[in-house]
């Protein structure tokens, strides 16, 4: 097994008590678009991009095993709640814009963030995200399916893995459930959605 091509869009917050760390490895854009539409489709997923300061989401390019290129996504995102103002990311990721207009911008922000982590808010909230204002490459080479495992740049705590791949698990004679745990042992987490705080 060759490292593959692969796209991986990463959604975290941490530390505190909080703690979220998903990623959903596609081998195509549309399938990204999709998973991100459906994270941001609860009201807690997008008060914790709006409101947890350690917010991260990012999608993640890789070529052949090696991620070659990060887009912070939080630029591009839009977030619509009926009756207050549109809610954009500064490049720092910091929400903006909620409070136009107000006298009182905490007050503002304690009604948005109590609305959404409460679940209060669930059908008054839209998420757009502006994907023509940004170029993402695509994948050359053999491009991850299905069935395959991929290995991220660092594991998630942030550590680079070791260089000790996937090759060692081919030379050994396992079946198919042991070739599994293995693999994720050894740092490769499987096509599709991966959640490591679960």
């Amino acid at each position: 097994m060759s490292p593959k091509s692969f796209y991986d869009l990463a959604f975290g917050v941490s530390p505190g008590a909080a703690r979220k760390d998903v990623h959903y490895i596609r081998g195509s854009l549309d399938e990204i678009k999709d998973d991100l539409a459906a994270e941001l489709s609860e009201s807690t997923d997008v008060y914790l991009l709006c409101w947890y300061g350690s917010a991260e989401l990012a999608l993640h390019v890789y070529q052949q095993g090696e991620r070659v290129h990060s887009i912070d996504l939080r630029p591009l995102v839009t977030v619509t709640v009926d009756g207050y103002p549109a809610i954009t990311f500064l490049d720092s990721g910091k929400p903006t814009g909620y409070d136009v207009g107000t006298d009182d911008p905490g007050k503002v922000r304690q009604a948005l963030e109590e609305g959404m982590f409460s679940g209060e808010l669930d059908g008054a909230i839209k998420v757009s995200v502006d994907w023509n204002s940004i170029e993402v490459p695509g994948l050359t080479g053999e491009v991850a399916t299905d069935d395959d495992y991929v290995r991220l740049a660092e594991d998630p705590d942030g550590v680079p893995f070791e260089d000790d791949g996937w090759e060692d698990c081919e030379d050994d004679e396992l079946d198919e459930d042991e070739l599994e745990d293995e693999l994720i042992d050894r740092g490769f987490i499987p096509y599709g959605f991966t959640d490591f705080e679960a």
